[in-house]
């Protein structure tokens, strides 16, 4: 199976397979090592598959059920009964597990999908009897996630679809429109200008070799596709990309506000600091914001306040750290958390927005620029033409 285990002497989160059966055989495997077990995963998965949205799915209908009286049991063969029959298995494959007496949390452990931090949340939740309030937890901070998701992506579709829609127009004008122009005025390519005569002389060779060009352009869609679906491709697209400060700063944000998401619910569930930040520590995608959420750790761990450890790290400005010192003098550090969350939610909104109202424009005049570059070199000829003849 796979484990994640917490090493006190370094202070770091391990990741690595084990040969146990359960949680009690990884768990006295860890201890020789001098380990804690943080979470666990077997190797199995479902044959269908098991989606990042099923999660939140998942945590939300168990939650509705456990508020209405029912047992953990009870909630998993209920929806077992009515989920479709990807879902079905899942609620079932929990289910015997909890029968034989595991607890929820080693239940959605032992079934694989389902992120480390739901996990520890339900974990902790189970000692203080709030399940419930953990998986509600989880559903919503799932939500807010992929509602921003959903913004992001809504404010890229529009962009590429004008880039999509210009180019297949440039197409057209190049591939049909410009090679019959290039027939009409062959016989007087010698009286015209120059960016004419080029025009032309495309024009013609795409006459002449029509299934060339049409099977050259085939080929460099299909290549321009298979880029685009490139993980490799992606990666390092977005690596140039974030170069911009602009997108540098909203995708800081973005993580910063799952970040503090996952302290939120993990401190609302019992979590010490220390600890929700070792959980939290994997939704650092960028290697700046991973050793910033280090270093904020070590110095709280030496007895710094979480307000200054998160300054002095990085990880916060002015504004967040008053409201976390705010936290500290109020003893609720978790709703701190949960105001900051929203907050760089709002920011990446914000920003989405703004550059939206920036990009659309310049991209819609980038591709009525080279349009109507194409539509006046097209009738060049015809004002070349009239020129000479006066």
């Amino acid at each position: 199976m796979r484990v994640r285990a917490f090493d006190p002497v370094s202070g770091q989160i391990h990741e690595l397979t084990l040969e146990a059966s359960d949680r009690h055989g990884a768990e006295h495997l860890l201890a020789q090592r001098g380990w804690t077990l943080v979470s666990f995963a077997t190797q199995r998965r479902d044959a269908a598959g098991f989606q990042t949205q099923d999660v939140a799915t998942i945590a939300h209908d168990l939650a509705r059920l456990l508020r209405a009286g029912l047992a953990i049991p009870e909630a998993l063969q209920t929806q077992a009964a009515r989920a479709d029959s990807r879902l079905a298995s899942s609620y079932q494959r929990i289910h015997e597990v909890v029968q034989q007496g595991q607890p929820l949390s080693d239940a959605l452990a032992t079934h694989g999908g389902f992120p480390d931090v739901l996990v520890a949340a339900v974990r902790a939740s189970e000692r203080s009897g709030r399940v419930a309030d953990a998986l509600e937890e989880y559903a919503r901070y799932d939500v807010a996630l992929r509602d921003l998701r959903r913004k992001a992506l809504s404010a890229a579709v529009y962009p590429a679809s004008v880039v999509a829609f210009g180019v297949l127009v440039s197409a057209f004008l190049l591939g049909y429109v410009v090679p019959r122009f290039a027939g009409i005025f062959a016989d007087t390519a010698a009286q015209v200008s120059g960016p004419t005569r080029v025009l032309l002389a495309f024009g013609e060779w795409i006459n002449g070799h029509a299934l060339m060009a049409a099977a050259g352009f085939a080929v460099l869609l299909v290549a321009v596709v298979q880029l685009a679906i490139n993980p490799a491709v992606r990666r390092a697209a977005v690596a140039q990309a974030l170069r911009l400060p602009a997108l540098q700063r909203s995708v800081q944000r973005f993580q910063m506000a799952r970040i503090t998401h996952a302290m939120d619910m993990l401190l609302a569930n019992g979590f010490p600091v220390p600890d929700a930040m070792r959980l939290a520590h994997a939704l650092a995608q960028e290697p700046k914001l991973s050793n910033a959420m280090q270093q904020a750790l070590a110095q709280i761990e030496t007895g710094r306040t979480v307000s200054a450890a998160w300054f002095e790290s990085g990880l916060a400005d002015g504004y967040a750290r008053g409201v976390l010192q705010a936290g500290e003098r109020t003893g609720n550090l978790g709703a701190c958390f949960r105001a900051l969350a929203e907050g760089y939610r709002s920011d990446v909104e914000t920003q989405l927005e703004r550059m939206s109202r920036i990009v659309e424009p310049l991209l819609l005049m980038g591709v009525a620029s080279l349009i109507g570059l194409i539509v006046v070199l097209m009738y060049m000829p015809i004002f070349d033409l009239a020129g000479s003849l006066g």
